[in-house]
């Protein structure tokens, strides 16, 4: 690594010498006691929360920062030094870091550098080594930091590892993301829990190796952050308020001064914006985060949208639950259309221009990162061939990161305030065309007509979250909560002959309800109700099972003179599956053909899914 100038660094350079050989492998150190008692710090210099707001020695402060890609793996932690140098020049004030790293206790060496524990006994005094000289380079450099404490996800081992050390079966390849069940059991089990609070009371209680003070007593500290991106299905809500709850307690026992965040992943539904704020509510988290990627989100698309969904996180931040904001990770991706990054730029200046109305207290890009052999959809680069595409977006953020060095002003846009209280500013529904718009035409059969459409082949979908999934046995489509499915029916003349005499319709389809992974730990109580519609007309409403990754066939069959009378007509019709909103309005899986990601149960039944309509003569 470059040399810095960083505080003491003849005595720092010296520690890292004579040190080198302990780092080099796993060791299981005490957590150091506290340097100094917290009771006689000048508070002032840490950052704090006034009100709805940050205050820094007294002054409002507001920060435009970035995520920092300065920890895992050895070509981001020998180059710390240019991508926080880049920060600072750019005006940027806080550095977002991940302070974590689980490994298998069989690990590769090449794995020290990307974790702080090999096993759950073995630390890696090399990765706390290189956190203290990131913070003495951001100290140098004029950064504050925000520490993250643990991952939900499996990058670098996260909540998965901490479940496998606790002795529970993760099934499925190391990178994939944990069911609803299994995350919901990282949350309750002790032995996980016991498991990360250790790993918080080193980092917590470590004193650097190069200025001897505790991190619990260092202002180049923001706060801590207590996992990358929470979140609970709404079944498993009160578990994680409650560890979220418990964490923060813990936290705020071994270090009263620096600030907590709950480290939610944000929210683009109605049940997760609820859990959101409820977190946010929480006694023991300072200040809301939230995690914004725009181009990822079909509700974020317009500017129109993206106003709105700023606008209903600042309002309830802000006047709701009456604490700081901050968008803790905030992207726009590269593409190859935007070759010199203009487009990313103007998309980052009106984020960051309806967060300055807005009164958004802090925005941290993802992610300055130097050149490396991984792409980065997101990267901000420091070095390398893309410096040049980075430089648009550079410019916007140091834009804004100036402006927000001055006293924060009141909020401009006159949409919030305490009278809006928790009405939604933004809409988490959204309208998904599909490439069956045209409409499907009939063949003829024995006994009449019959549509035959795969589940893809859909018209329209409408709800919070569509999508895709062909990752297990049987591909299958999506809609969550109370959303919707439209098939298009085109009926010719000829068909429309031959239905004349129809005396019943049947619509079949393989389906199931909506739950995050396979479903893991549903029950009965976690089915849908689906309606089912021709033109607007109801044909009826039944429960599809909770979703398992395969579903089963559903069978409904009308004689309603007007859905026939429908069918006999030339044109284009609309068949409707819609989850009802309700208790049991937990959205709608439709399941196709095999994917060859897995071998199905030998039970699985007829394949592949279709979405089929008949049309039945006299028999």
């Amino acid at each position: 690594m470059r040399r810095v100038g960083l505080v003491l660094p003849a005595l720092a350079a010296a520690l890292i010498v004579a040190l080198g050989p302990v780092f080099a492998q796993p060791t299981t150190p005490a957590p150091a006691a506290p340097a100094s008692p917290t009771d006689s710090l000048d508070r002032s210099r840490f950052v704090q929360v006034r009100g709805a707001g940050f205050t820094l020695e007294g002054e409002p402060f507001r920060f435009v920062g970035a995520n920092a890609a300065v920890m895992h793996g050895r070509a981001h932690r020998e180059r710390a030094d240019t991508t926080l140098t880049a920060m600072a020049a750019d005006g940027l004030r806080v550095a977002r870091v991940w302070a974590l790293g689980e490994q298998p206790a069989d690990a590769a060496p090449w794995a020290r550098d990307f974790a702080f524990r090999i096993g759950p006994d073995g630390w890696v005094a090399e990765s706390f080594a290189h956190l203290d000289t990131v913070l003495e380079i951001a100290r140098a450099r004029g950064l504050r930091v925000i520490v993250v404490l643990a991952n939900r996800w499996a990058d670098y081992g996260g909540a998965p590892r901490y479940l496998s050390w606790s002795g529970v079966d993760v099934p499925g390849p190391a990178a994939a993301p944990l069911g609803d069940g299994l995350l919901a059991r990282f949350f309750a089990d002790a032995t996980a829990q016991r498991l990360y609070r250790a790993h918080v009371e080193h980092i917590v209680w470590r004193v650097s190796a190069i200025t001897g003070r505790a991190y619990r007593n260092d202002p180049v500290i923001l706060g801590w952050e207590l996992v990358n991106e929470s979140d609970a299905a709404p079944r498993s809500r009160e578990g994680l308020l409650a560890w979220t709850s418990s964490m923060a307690a813990a936290v705020h026992a071994l270090d009263p001064v620096h600030l907590v965040a709950a480290g939610h992943i944000g929210y683009t539904s109605r049940a997760q914006r609820s859990l959101w704020l409820a977190l946010q509510r929480l006694p023991g988290i300072d200040y809301a985060d939230a995690h914004a990627y725009p181009m990822h989100n079909a509700g974020v698309r317009t500017v129109a949208a993206l106003r709105d969904f700023v606008d209903d996180h600042a309002q309830l931040a802000h006047f709701v639950a009456g604490k700081p904001l901050v968008f803790g990770e905030a992207g726009f991706s590269r593409t190859p259309a935007d070759r010199t990054g203009a487009m990313r730029a103007t998309w980052f200046r009106r984020f960051l221009q309806r967060c300055d109305e807005d009164g958004v207290d802090g925005v941290l890009p993802w992610i300055y990162t130097p050149a490396t052999n991984d792409p980065q959809e997101h990267g901000v680069f420091v070095d390398g061939p893309l410096v040049t595409q980075t430089a648009p977006v550079r410019a916007v953020l140091a834009d804004f990161a100036a402006r927000w060095r001055s006293p924060a002003p009141p909020s401009t846009n006159a949409r919030l305030g305490g009278s809006i209280g928790e009405t939604p500013l933004w809409s988490t529904m959204h309208l998904v065309r599909g490439p069956g718009a045209g409409g499907a035409t009939p063949r003829v059969t024995a006994d009449g007509l019959r549509w035959s459409m795969a589940p893809e082949r859909y018209a329209s979908a409408e709800a919070e979250h569509v999508g895709r999934w062909d990752a297990f046995a049987l591909t299958h489509v999506y809609v969550s909560g109370t959303g919707r499915f439209t098939y298009a029916l085109r009926v010719t003349q000829a068909s429309a002959l031959r239905g004349a005499h129809a005396t019943a319709v049947t619509v079949r389809f393989r389906g199931s309800s909506e739950l995050p992974g396979r479903g893991e730990g549903a029950t009965a109580e976690d089915g849908s109700t689906v309606r089912v519609t021709l033109d607007g007309h109801v044909l009826g409403d039944f429960d599809v099972p909770p979703d398992d990754a395969l579903g089963r066939w559903i069978t409904l069959r009308t004689d309603d003179p007007a859905v026939l009378a429908a069918l006999r007509r030339p044109g284009v019709h609309t068949l409707g599956l819609a989850a009802v909103d309700g208790p049991r309005g937990n959205g709608l899986c439709l399941y196709g053909g095999l994917t060859g990601r897995e071998a199905p149960p030998a039970d699985v039944g007829r394949l592949p899914g279709r979405v089929e309509v008949d049309v039945d003569g006299p028999r």
